[in-house]
């Protein structure tokens, strides 16, 4: 069997990486794969090193975060069209069985497999508006109207997406399979610098992973630790990713505002952070809608409890004092109440950290995740 995967980009993000994981289980089933880029990247790299055949061709987007004029966005389809015949052309030389979007970002593969009359499957990773506030090019009804017409089978990543999706596409359409996520403890220098920088400072560490924008609201943690240090407890709070330079002045601000420099440090975009996870005590999660929230799962293979907001896919990888808690996202005051109580609790905190460790490894393995979508492209192709 053969898989050509079309990707949204050629960076290193939670997608991307959810798919070299899936690469690299499916060619461990025997199953090749071959994978269709928009740009160069360091994700390339990683490719090559596997033997994954690839091709870069330059298509765009059909989500954007800002309300472009209609024709940008006319633009925009008239080149992914365009772009489709170049896909189906190298997906043609290849002889490819199923064409693999991965994520909703993107339409030129399932426009591509339309033109060869091959099966499709669009990974959807993400809600789209409620956590990255992105909107389709001509609509959401539309563009999902089209997505119904043009993939077999649509692979969610959590109960939480499938309860927005399954409004759209029928049950038959939609399959459930949760990430991996595979963890390593391969370090680089700076990793090795900052372990030991954790392992030097006092009082209770805190960490959260993410890009620094809105939707991962790093103002709650931020705020959350000013209350902390008020009532005199010694914490530290450590901010991993980079992103938005407006969003991180905002909380640079919020630090300055709150007297808070000794104690909260940004240590910008980390490869791997799973290291660093296991120097910390604690692991947030404060995004305002986490389509599944593999950072979650990373801290819990840590042995790390975790606090996470509430809602999205958080809800379903976090159970009060079992391996965390959850919280109310945007009240930080809450949140502080939660970090206090594992503080003033260490054993059950540790316990917790070993529940959420056992369970994360026995569900989130590639084992598991191979299994489902070898399942799938099964179905496709008898």
């Amino acid at each position: 069997m053969k898989v050509c995967f079309v990707l949204h980009s050629s960076g290193k993000g939670g997608a991307e990486r959810v798919n070299l994981e899936l690469i690299d289980g499916l060619k461990n089933k025997g199953i090749q794969c071959f994978v269709i880029l928009p740009s160069y990247g360091p994700l390339i790299k990683e490719l090559k090193k596997r033997n994954v055949p690839l091709k870069v061709i330059k298509y765009k987007w059909w989500m954007r975060e800002d309300d472009s004029p209609l024709w940008k966005r006319v633009g925009r389809l008239a080149l992914n069209l365009m772009r489709s015949i170049s896909v189906a052309r190298q997906v043609k030389k290849w002889k490819a069985d199923i064409v693999y979007s991965n994520t909703i970002t993107i339409c030129t593969g399932a426009f591509a497999a339309k033109l060869l009359h091959m099966p499709h499957i669009w990974h959807i990773h993400e809600f789209g508006y409620e956590d990255h506030r992105l909107y389709f090019d001509f609509g959401e009804k539309n563009a999902l109207g089209i997505m119904k017409q043009l993939s077999n089978i649509c692979i969610v990543s959590s109960k939480a997406v499938m309860e927005k999706y399954r409004k759209f596409f029928p049950d038959r359409k939609i399959e459930l399979i949760y990430y991996a996520v595979c963890v390593t403890n391969e370090s680089s220098c700076k990793i090795l610098k900052i372990k030991k920088q954790l392992q030097e400072a006092s009082g209770i560490k805190f960490m959260i992973v993410g890009s620094l924008q809105k939707g991962k609201y790093q103002e709650d943690a931020i705020r959350a630790i000013g209350k902390l240090i008020d009532e005199g407890i010694d914490v530290r709070l450590y901010i991993v990713g980079e992103g938005k330079l407006k969003y991180k002045q905002y909380l640079e601000s919020l630090i300055v505002r709150g007297d808070l420099k000794n104690h909260v440090q940004f240590l910008g975009y980390i490869d791997n952070p799973f290291p660093l996870m296991q120097q910390t005590d604690i692991l947030l999660m404060c995004s305002r809608k986490e389509a599944f929230g593999r950072v979650t799962v990373e801290g819990m293979k840590a042995g790390k409890p975790v606090i996470g907001a509430g809602s999205g896919g958080t809800k379903e990888l976090i159970r009060d004092h079992y391996n965390g808690f959850l919280y109310t996202f945007g009240d930080y005051h809450e949140l502080a109440e939660k970090v206090k109580y594992l503080c003033k609790h260490p054993d059950e905190a540790r316990q917790m950290g070993e529940n959420g460790k056992k369970w994360a490894l026995e569900k989130f393995n590639i084992e598991h995740y191979t299994e489902g979508v070898v399942t799938v492209l099964k179905q496709l192709i008898i």
